[in-house]
């Protein structure tokens, strides 16, 4: 087998696991397969068999590492999984936009739309102010890691959210001076260039805040945060994870009220089948973070 075809493999497992097991997987290789490709039923089956080690070594899967490192796993899920909500929140604000002109002129009609919207809202704000309250409360932690000589191991991924962050800057100001130029109709497609462009710009903003969302991963990964600080993150995770199931509650209702009174404004929306997939996705990610961390706290507590 090519060593670079056996490098790519090998890659899938975390490091330590390289440096422990990586002279018996690469003679378990050549004894199995020579000089030969493996087989792509192999080849998927070592690649799963790497990302369950990841999982386990990284705390989100069993019970092999310790009970903090769990714990901060759980708060992490919870922090993709917010991530998530905020993309799939800025599609829901852009597709909702004026849904009351839509609905029909009588004020029953409005009533549980408008209240689930108000909820929608309410929600996500107190949701954001915990999300940077735990980012307030990590940030001494995280000074001391970097003055210790920890902005290394990050660095590469600081570069890119920065380059990320940079290049989304650049589109915005043009995009929305275009944008303020045309009419609603050419805004929402009826101008193939606009529309092509705004795409790009979305994908920017998206990778943008992926690039950041990693970059938080990798650093909160490799710093040793007290224990009540920790406690007080699992804490807030929790409830920004009840947060994110209640927008997807407030979210279904609302979609299904303006479905029943105006079928025809939600319904021959494309983004509406990737928006409710995003929001099932966070919803899905941060219940599980949330069981995570309510398994192990009590644990970590003692710990």
């Amino acid at each position: 087998m090519a060593p670079d075809n056996l490098g790519r493999l090998m890659r899938w497992y975390p490091p330590a696991w390289r440096d422990r097991y990586g002279e018996e997987f690469v003679a378990f290789m050549q004894d199995s397969y020579g000089s030969e490709r493996p087989p792509i039923k192999a080849r998927v089956s070592i690649r799963a068999g790497g990302v369950r080690e990841r999982a386990r070594r990284s705390g989100l899967t069993g019970d092999s590492v310790p009970s903090p490192d769990r714990v901060r796993a759980g708060v992490l899920m919870v922090v993709v999984s917010w991530t998530v909500m905020v993309v799939a929140g800025s599609s829901l604000a852009k597709m909702s936009e004026h849904f009351d002109t839509a609905l029909p002129n009588d004020p029953g009609a409005h009533h549980l739309p408008d209240l689930s919207y108000t909820v929608i809202q309410a929600v996500a704000e107190v949701a954001g102010l915990i999300v940077l309250a735990g980012a307030a409360l990590a940030l001494p932690t995280l000074l001391r890691f970097l003055r210790s000589g920890g902005w290394s191991s990050i660095r590469a991924h600081a570069f890119r959210a920065a380059g990320c962050t940079a290049a989304s800057a650049a589109v915005t100001v043009p995009v929305l001076m275009w944008a303020h130029h045309l009419t609603s109709h050419r805004r929402n497609g009826g101008s193939t260039a606009y529309t092509t462009i705004a795409l790009i710009f979305v994908a920017l903003v998206v990778l943008t805040f992926a690039a950041w969302t990693v970059l938080v991963v990798a650093a909160a990964r490799k710093v040793s945060f007290p224990r009540s600080v920790l406690t007080a993150e699992a804490g807030m995770a929790i409830a920004v994870a009840f947060a994110i199931v209640g927008i997807l509650i407030a979210s279904t209702i609302w979609w299904t009220s303006v479905m029943q009174r105006a079928p025809a404004f939600v319904s021959s929306d494309p983004r509406l089948v990737a928006t409710a997939t995003l929001m099932v996705l966070a919803a899905v990610i941060a219940a599980a973070g949330a069981i995570r961390i309510v398994r192990c706290l009590p644990t970590s507590l003692r710990c």
